[in-house]
């Protein structure tokens, strides 16, 4: 089962999100065990606030209403704010509104324990004047209480009804918000809301630039990965990435030394062996002539060994100077077919190979062409059969593919077949194997030519080797 790959971006953000979600869920916690111990202290903000500001509403109006339109007001009120309404006297029974059974930790709050100079001004009901703006807040109380749990609010009013006493006002939810009333959760949701996003907006720029800059850093080690040891980190900064930055482009520079040196001294010992080897053929060729029959067996397999020695050497010698191939060959006009007709004749005159080309030209290094593709070329008739070449031309490309019906190689092979001196398991016996730089000077040669060169495994079985080319001018 593959893993899921989530961006650093993403993985950053995420981890951000983890974090506001634990911030809110350790305020929600708080604030439940704030319910629990009471919710009196709402009571000093706007949920106090709107509580008196309905109580001297009600207080104001029904004072100038008669007593028999008292319930229907109410449940008026009821439907308006999704809040239960009900008045209850001064020994805790209910007057008027929809009936409510009050817990027992809601009656004492029921009753008004205001001294008798506080409680009211008058003795008689009759209509009552607004208070002044400055005048005390009415006692209130909030609490959570009964089975189930449901959200009481109340405050003693200046209404008094006939024959009785001033009245409290009680309002039931079963929810904190009681309908807006107790609690308008819309800012906390929009504040949480303005906070996440200017919270992201402060994050991102931070995110979005160490994000950035490692998607440069993996660009950068990338291609230096493939060979492309002259690839430099431009961008600085001042913290541990721009330490490995630096540590990046110094890498980078001593593999390009290191590279430079090992492909020179590759070289010169490669050079240095072709005199040697020459002269042992030729002294060789002498001893083979004065040879009795019983030696001529030996030396024969003494002459095999010194020409697979000089075959290497030379192929070791052409990936030398494949690297140089732009400062030594001019692009000039090809004509595909005429170029691929050619390696064929080469490499497998008797072969019956099959060629799908149209009329393509292209502007490359003819020579570097020639020897890339001639080498997939012999490759491919050493270690397959039925081979095919196509060639198409597309959006300002050529596209050439050479498929075999081959064994083909491991899948974990595959992108290491473009190695110098790598040969798969099952290909490196001393018949078959060669030397393993066949494509490694096919990559060089057709990246020299601006293309790129892939390979793949067919499916029924073989090989497919995939080079895209420029159709203008290498750049």
């Amino acid at each position: 089962m593959s893993r899921v790959r989530l961006p650093l971006y993403g993985k950053i953000l995420s981890w951000f999100a983890l974090n506001l979600a634990v911030l809110a869920l350790l305020f929600f916690f708080f604030l439940k065990a704030q319910f629990r111990l009471g919710l009196d202290w709402m009571l000093s903000g706007e949920p106090g606030d709107r509580i008196s500001a309905i109580g001297e509403t009600i207080t104001f109006e029904f004072s100038r209403l008669a007593e028999s339109e008292w319930p229907a007001r109410l449940s008026d009120y009821d439907q308006k704010h999704g809040v239960t309404f009900g008045l209850f006297n001064n020994q805790g029974q209910q007057v008027f509104g929809k009936n409510i059974t009050p817990p027992a930790e809601v009656m004492p709050r029921l009753i008004d324990r205001r001294p008798p100079g506080e409680q009211l001004n008058r003795r008689q009901p009759g209509p009552v004047s607004k208070r002044p703006a400055d005048a005390p807040p009415k006692p209130r109380f909030m609490l959570r209480a009964g089975q189930p749990a449901r959200y009481w609010a109340g405050v003693h009013l200046d209404l008094v009804p006939q024959g009785g006493t001033a009245l409290t006002l009680v309002m039931v939810s079963d929810t904190i918000s009681g309908g807006g009333l107790f609690l308008d959760l819309w800012p906390w949701l929009a504040l949480a809301a303005a906070a996440l996003v200017l919270s992201a907006l402060l994050w991102m720029p931070f995110v979005r630039g160490i994000t950035g800059f490692i998607g440069t850093l993996n660009h950068a080690a990338g291609r230096i990965a493939h060979g492309k040891f002259d690839e430099r980190i431009e961008k600085q900064r001042s913290d541990e990435l721009g330490e490995l930055s630096t540590s990046v482009n110094t890498m980078a520079a001593q593999l390009g030394d290191y590279m430079r040196e090992q492909k020179r001294i590759t070289a010169d010992v490669a050079h240095e062996l072709c005199s040697p080897i020459a002269r042992m053929q030729m002294a060789l060729g002498v001893v083979e002539q004065r040879s009795t029959p019983d030696q001529t067996t030996y030396l024969q397999k003494l002459d095999r060994e010194l020409q697979h020695m000089a075959k290497l050497v030379e192929e070791v010698l052409a990936f030398s100077k494949a690297e140089t191939i732009p400062d030594r060959e001019t692009p000039e006009d090809i004509d595909l077919r005429e170029l691929l007709q050619n390696i064929l004749a080469r490499e497998a005159p008797e072969n019956g190979i099959k060629l799908e080309i149209g009329d393509i030209k292209l502007h490359s290094l003819r020579n570097a062409l020639d020897r890339g593709i001639g080498n997939v070329v012999r490759n491919a008739i050493r270690y397959a059969k039925d081979l095919e070449i196509t060639a198409k031309a597309e959006n300002g490309r050529v596209i050439i593919e050479i498929a075999d019906r081959g064994p083909g190689v491991p899948e974990e092979a595959l992108s290491r077949l473009f190695e110098p001196f790598y040969r798969p398991e099952a290909a490196r016996g001393r018949t078959t194997g060669g030397s393993g730089l066949g494509l490694a000077i096919t990559k060089r040669c057709i990246e020299a030519c601006g293309g790129t060169v892939t390979v793949r495994n067919r499916e029924g079985g073989g090989l497919a080797v995939v080079l895209v080319l420029p159709e203008g001018p290498n750049r």
